[in-house]
């Protein structure tokens, strides 16, 4: 994989959008093709469709690379790309449940060789994927993307709205409603969890 520099990824300058030199597109993908893989699972792409969409991303990418012009990160404008693809490919299948621990392999398999090394890793890796994306899933479509976007992909709410059009306060509002959606997610876990082990 060839090697670029994280300024591939920064934004440029106010009124130097039709001068930015845009990376080659080998670059940009060796620069985001794990990014883009996390974000899609994040936002529920089915393992077995996930592959399908990946590609598709990469396919925008490449036809629209000469369209960008650095009005925001390199990174912030694939997103952009990747979100429309998987709303539409949502809007093609429509939605449904997914499979927990089908999931936490998909995510397992792509995690670094270190990190699948010892069994004991490996299970606490998948066991915390599952549950990132069973909380996940207790999230509508919209607050789910502000979500992964805000809190799993630190963009900001300039980039957030950048990304899916909406202006910064209802960015705010979704994310609000989000973060409270997942709490009580992850509070009925817990005491799931605490009535199991009484």
């Amino acid at each position: 994989m060839a090697s670029t520099s994280p300024a591939a990824f920064a934004p440029v300058a106010e009124g130097a959008s039709r001068s930015v030199q845009v990376p080659d597109f080998e670059a940009v993908y060796d620069q985001s093709a794990d990014y883009v893989w996390r974000a899609l699972r994040r936002l529920g792409v089915d393992e077995s469709a996930a592959e399908d969409v990946f590609q598709e991303v990469f396919l925008v990418v490449h036809r629209r690379l000469h369209e960008f012009e650095g009005r925001s990160s390199l990174r912030t404008w694939i997103f952009g790309i990747l979100l429309r693809v998987v709303r539409n490919h949502k809007r093609a299948l429509g939605r449904r449940r997914l499979d927990a621990g089908a999931k936490a392999e998909a995510a397992l398999e792509r995690a670094p060789a270190s990190d699948r090394g010892a069994p004991d890793a490996r299970v606490e890796r998948a066991e915390a994927v599952r549950l990132l994306h069973e909380m996940l899933d207790c999230l509508d479509d919209d607050k789910r993307e502000v979500f992964v976007m805000a809190e799993l992909e630190q963009l900001s709410g300039a980039e957030i709205a950048t990304v899916t059009g909406l202006n910064q306060r209802t960015v705010y509002a979704r994310l609000k409603a989000a973060r409270h959606q997942f709490n009580q997610a992850v509070a009925r876990l817990q005491a799931r969890r605490a009535w199991r082990t009484r």
